[in-house]
This record gives structure tokens, C-alpha cells and sequence, in this order.
């Protein structure tokens, strides 16, 4: 289904049930949507700063003419066509500079729409090519007011705060060829902390700084007990087969008879990273795939 080119620029979210061949035929459009965002961003800034150089030489004239004559003649009539010339350049200046922030907008995050790819290229190998998959992909940046979910007091520094900002970017939904219905999705977690500080001169300065905390990844896996039953007797073994890169860290672990739920924390360094990221995905299902295989051995 062809996105809503209006509704997308709007929310920057991409949202939508279908086959996998589908989104993946819209993930191509959003990246050469993108592509086409990132050429006019440097155009629309080119031009701007050739408007900007060329209204602040014409005014630099004027300014030096006006020096020159007080009275009304040749110079004169050299001022006004300078200064009409100033003015239309000033215009273009701003047209050009709001063209630029227009399609900054738009020019999204190539990490977002790439890793969301190669996930469901990884999922599609289990999956029926009818299968419905649902996903929902935010483009927004991490720190917008929508995404602060708490504000605490800096434990060290006195009158400081810490604003805490979690953005769910990406969610995927679906079900496996052996009926095992997954939900994964991956949150960017930031903070943002703030105050006055006194500098060296004895003057309060307003300081503040991002920081990123990591991206935390959670996969459920809701089975056929029928088919994994043997899950509970491994209950407790579960821990041992769960297999991650050095750059993520099992954060929650959580199994019952009818799903399996990880956590897992990716490091900030490694946030933007979309092999790093993948590789952790790739293996948290193949770490819960392993525990059912050997449940499935077993009911047998």
C-alpha cells in the first residue's frame, strides 16, 4: 500500500499489517524518500548561503555609497537598486532556508529503516510469504516531550535535575510457520540532566547535556504448548542457553508455560550500530528457538 506521503511528513511514524513483501516494498520507498530529502537539504543550503553572501555584500555597498555622497545623484539612484537588490536576496534567503528545514525533516534515520529491513528478511525465513506481520516504525528523535517519562533530582548535584526520555522506535509483530506468535521491539533510552552552575567569575550559568543510556531490546514468544510443552521442566536452564554479542547484557528473563520474554540492554556505544543491533536481535531469537527445540526433543 503506498504511504501517505502527507500523513507520514506530519508524525514521522511508518505504521502498517501486511505481508512481508509489502513493507518491504515501503521501506524502499521510504529510503528513496530520504535519499530525495538529503539532495534538496544540501541544495536548499547551498542556495541559502550564496543569498546570505550575496544580500550582506550588496548592503556592505550601500553602506560604503552612502559614505561617499549626501547628496541626491547617480549615487544616489546606485543605493536604491542596490538596497531593492538586498531585499530580494534577503527574501530568497529565507525561502531557502525554510525549503532547507523542510526537508531536514524528512531526511530520516538510515539505520531505522535498513536494521527494520533485515530483521524481516531474517523473520520471513519461518514465516508463511501471506503471513501478516505488524510494525510500526517511529523516525522521531529521541528527545521530543512525548517520549519523557520521568524527571528526578540529580542525586549529586544540588538544585539539578534529570529528565529520563525512552523512545520506542521500533515494534514487530508476528506469527511463526509453527504457530509461536513473537512481539519485538527496541527502545532508545536517554536522559537529559540540568541546572545552574556558579563558573570561576562568581556568575550562574545555565548548563545542560544529553546523555545516551543504551538501546534495550525485548522479544515475548508466545508458543504452542501442545508442540513446546517441555518448556517448564527447562525452566529453570533457560539462563544457560540464552547466548548474546559482548556488546548486550541480559537485563530480564522471564519464562512460563505459555511464553518466553527477554531484556536485553545494548550499550550506548554500540546504539547506533546496525550490525551490533542485529546481531543481538538474531541472537535472542535463536537463544529462545534453542531452549524450544530441546523442549520439543523432549516431549517427544
Amino acid at each position: 500500500m503506498p504511504i501517505e506521503l502527507q500523513e507520514f511528513r506530519k508524525q514521522l511514524i511508518y505504521q502498517e499489517t501486511a505481508p512481508i513483501t509489502v513493507i518491504a516494498t515501503d521501506l524502499d520507498d521510504l529510503a528513496a524518500l530520504d535519499k530525495l530529502a538529503e539532495l534538496k537539504q544540501k541544495k536548499y543550503g547551498r542556495t541559502a548561503l550564496y543569498y546570505f553572501l550575496g544580500a550582506l555584500t550588496l548592503i556592505i555597498l550601500i553602506v560604503i555609497i552612502s559614505g561617499l555622497s549626501t547628496t541626491i545623484g547617480f549615487l544616489s539612484v546606485v543605493n536604491i537598486l542596490l538596497f531593492l537588490g538586498s531585499i530580494g536576496l534577503i527574501g530568497g534567503w529565507i525561502y531557502a532556508l525554510l525549503m532547507m528545514f523542510k526537508f531536514r525533516r524528512l531526511n530520516l534515520s538510515n539505520n531505522r529503516y535498513n536494521l527494520s529491513r533485515k530483521i524481516l528478511e531474517m523473520l520471513s525465513r519461518d514465516m508463511d510469504k501471506t503471513a501478516l506481520v505488524s510494525i510500526k516504525l517511529d523516525f522521531n528523535k529521541g528527545k521530543i516531550k512525548e517520549n519523557k517519562t520521568d524527571t528526578i533530582p540529580h542525586p549529586y548535584k544540588s538544585g539539578w535535575k534529570i529528565d529520563i526520555y525512552q523512545n520506542q522506535w521500533l515494534n514487530i509483530q508476528g506469527r511463526f510457520l509453527d504457530n509461536s506468535q513473537f512481539s519485538l521491539t527496541t527502545t532508545e533510552l536517554l536522559k537529559k540532566q540540568y541546572g545552574w552552575k556558579r563558573g570561576s567569575s562568581g556568575k550562574s550559568k545555565y548548563k545542560s547535556k544529553i546523555k545516551p543510556i543504551g538501546l534495550e531490546v525485548n522479544l515475548s514468544l508466545t508458543y504452542p504448548q501442545r508442540r513446546y510443552g517441555a518448556v517448564k521442566i527447562l525452566k529453570n536452564d533457560v539462563i544457560n542457553a540464552i547466548q548474546l554479542p559482548p556488546s548486550s547484557t541480559l537485563k530480564k528473563l522471564r519464562v512460563t508455560d505459555k511464553v518466553m520474554y527477554l531484556g536485553v540492554r545494548i550499550e550506548p556505544q554500540f546504539a547506533e550500530s546496525q550490525d551490533k543491533v542485529y546481531q543481538t536481535i538474531a541472537s535472542m531469537f535463536l537463544s529462545v528457538y534453542h531452549v524450544l527445540n530441546l523442549a520439543k526433543t523432549l516431549s517427544k
